[in-house]
């Protein structure tokens, strides 16, 4: 009877040890399999946003290069335009230093236009001059009144165009206007030795 009793007392304890060591098993096998599964989410995740990260860096990357070659076109440009610039004034000290008369010129000359002549001063150039300063545009012989001659149909016509080269909100000043007739006018392209044709409506320093 008592070794009936005891058998009996060894098999619950032996199946009671059982079910708790399946259990534990269960429960290590659920808990591993969840961490798996919720590793491998946050790694698909990081996956993206890397991804993402990778094509705004390579967006960046290239605008940057493209800024870059902007700018290096910019700077060409700019190195450029300084360089005629220079050469213009050199040009320019050239001719105020030949002896021969210096005149701007506008228009062409050809028929039916017909000459006539501005002496012209810029007022802003000529209050730098007297302070010893240089101005920032324009050649420091716009201080004194200098030559343009105007080829047009009428002096009207001479008026306006003069004034769309030389506007007076930059400081031009019409000091004496006459018509240019007989040996004044320049008659072929052999007489236009020191002659500037302008064509903008600013003239570089």
């Amino acid at each position: 009877m008592l070794n009936g009793i005891i058998e009996l007392i060894r098999f619950a304890v032996i199946t009671f040890l059982a079910a708790v060591a399946a259990n534990v098993v269960v429960s290590l096998v659920a808990y591993v399999w969840a961490k798996i599964i919720r590793v491998q989410g946050h790694e698909l995740e990081l996956r993206g946003r890397l991804a993402r990260y990778a094509r705004i860096a390579t967006g960046l990357t290239n605008r940057v290069e493209a800024r870059k070659n902007t700018a290096a076109g910019a700077a060409t440009h700019l190195f450029t335009a300084q360089r005629h610039e220079k050469q213009l004034k050199s040009r320019i000290r050239e001719l105020e230093k030949c002896p021969h008369r210096f005149v701007r010129m506008i228009g062409a000359e050809q028929f039916p236009n017909k000459p006539y002549e501005f002496l012209v001063i810029n007022s802003s150039v000529s209050h730098q001059v007297k302070r010893g300063e240089r101005h920032p545009f324009y050649d420091s012989s716009w201080a004194q009144p200098c030559p343009v001659h105007v080829w047009a149909r009428g002096p009207e016509e001479a008026k306006a165009e003069f004034e769309r080269v030389y506007p007076k909100a930059s400081g031009f000043k019409v000091v004496y206007v006459q018509p240019l007739t007989g040996a004044a006018a320049p008659k072929d392209s052999g007489d236009s030795e020191g002659v500037e044709t302008a064509t903008s409506e600013v003239e570089p320093a």
